[in-house]
């Protein structure tokens, strides 16, 4: 009787394996990893139309892909990647159209610098960041940014100080190596989001070719929830990160009695707050400040107690009127991209009404600065 059972049971056993699946696994020498996307647009001209025929689009898009080819020793600076292109209708299509040109699978699990060529970010960008947002390989970690001239201009470009192909992009958009304070991070979940939620518009940074092997990343680029609709300047940049991000570290120079003092800040806080004027306006008023050290001054002027105080209240002023300034730039673009019209739905009682009233109130926003900038010391002398 137990034989039976048992042969009963391995009979059992070897018809459910029959149902298995076999396993669709490839071996990573079998794998094609893409390091960079970038996407731009291409203008079509009349009779054109690749991968997958017609469309009545304007343009098509060019993507390109930078593969990462594996060797055995990853700190050698003979790391290769090639760049390959296809000119289509739209990104999957693409994409598919890739497959033939490379003799691997694309696995896009390592791809964490997401590239928007300037031409294609000034027509409609919601194409890609839906096919990167709906793609289960792409992380919604990786790294979006602008590119000028072109994305896949930007792409190619190897620099001298990168061991490892398209890993000066990620360290330098996810500041894990350099910190500059001209550059805004943005992760591709946070842009995504952007795009459809009320009160805040997305904001990018934008990555420039200088040289053939030299990449700038000091500007930015603001968004509707469509395409771009204007450009910061890096000091614009900086301001944008100073309102944005506590502690940051970052220099001012401010001009007193004909010396320039150059001072670098050690901490910086910002806070802002919406109030209502007697007369219905909105105001946004801002406090912002922070303690920092003088590097520097023009003239050498022996630092003294009361010098330190006055320079102090000349860069509190100067604070106050550029970022008054520039947030008078931001309100006139008619965006938000920081979020004023989030702290109104968010203190707002009446959610079905909160997004009209904003609509309303926003034009009319007037802003108010208030800066505390204290220099402590005179930096150290050896």
């Amino acid at each position: 009787m137990r034989k039976c059972l048992n042969l009963m049971l391995v009979i059992l056993l070897f018809m459910l394996s029959l149902l298995l699946a076999g396993c669709q696994f490839k071996d990573v020498d079998r794998r094609a990893f893409v390091l960079g996307l970038a996407v731009d647009s291409v203008e079509k001209k009349e009779g054109q139309g690749e991968g997958g025929g017609g469309g009545s689009k304007k343009h098509l898009v060019q993507v390109s892909l930078k593969l990462a080819i594996p060797e055995g020793d990853p700190t050698k600076r003979s790391q290769e990647a090639i760049i390959v292109s296809q000119i289509s209708n739209s990104i999957p299509e693409a994409v598919r159209l890739l497959k033939s040109k490379v003799d691997k699978e694309l696995d896009f699990s390592h791809c964490k610098t997401l590239l928007f060529g300037e031409g294609y970010a000034k027509t409609d960008i919601r194409e890609m960041s839906d096919w990167i947002a709906r793609r289960r390989d792409i992380q919604l970690i990786g790294h979006v940014a602008v590119a000028r001239p072109t994305a896949k201009e930007v792409l190619g470009v190897r620099m001298i100080s990168e061991r490892v192909p398209a890993y000066a992009l990620i360290l330098s958009l996810g500041k894990e190596g350099t910190e500059s304070p001209f550059i805004v991070s943005i992760y591709s979940y946070n842009f995504r989001r952007h795009l459809s939620e009320i009160g805040a518009d997305p904001i990018l940074p934008l990555v420039e070719k200088e040289e053939e092997d030299v990449l700038v990343i000091n500007k930015a680029m603001l968004f509707d929830k469509q395409r771009v609709r204007a450009e910061l300047t890096a000091n614009e940049a900086r301001l944008y990160n100073l309102l944005k991000t506590q502690g940051l570290r970052t220099s001012f120079n401010v001009e007193l009695d004909d010396n320039i003092y150059t001072y670098n800040m050690e901490t910086t806080r910002a806070k802002f707050k919406l109030l209502k004027s007697e007369e219905g306006k909105m105001i946004v008023q801002y406090k912002v400040g922070g303690r920092a050290v003088l590097e520097d001054n023009s003239k050498s002027v022996t630092t003294t107690g009361p010098i330190l105080e006055q320079v102090s209240k000349a860069a509190s002023k100067q604070w106050e009127k550029e970022i008054k300034q520039f947030l008078v730039k931001i309100h006139g673009t008619g965006l938000d991209p920081l979020g004023w019209g989030l702290r109104y739905r968010a203190i707002s009682w009446n959610n079905e009404t909160e997004e009209e009233e904003w609509r309303k109130l926003y034009p009319n926003l007037e802003f108010s600065v208030k800066a505390d900038v204290r220099i402590q010391y005179s930096g150290m002398i050896r």
